[in-house]
């Protein structure tokens, strides 16, 4: 039986892609809070969507 020996490089690994995954996932929910709020304010489906290009949301990824 083999044993699963737990290094400082995994540890840190481990603890580098948990942090990215929590990075990627408050970035998710501040474009959706901008889109949002662009989108209350926008005077039409046009402006909004060119104020979203404007910031460089991508609304591909608002799920």
């Amino acid at each position: 039986m083999t044993s699963v020996r737990s290094t400082p490089l995994a540890d840190t690994a481990l603890a580098f892609a948990d942090v990215r995954a929590a990075e990627k996932a408050a970035h998710l929910v501040r474009n959706a809070l901008a889109a949002k709020t662009v989108a209350v304010h926008a005077q039409d489906a046009a402006e909004c969507v060119e104020l979203l290009a404007m910031l460089g949301l991508d609304l591909s990824e608002l799920k």
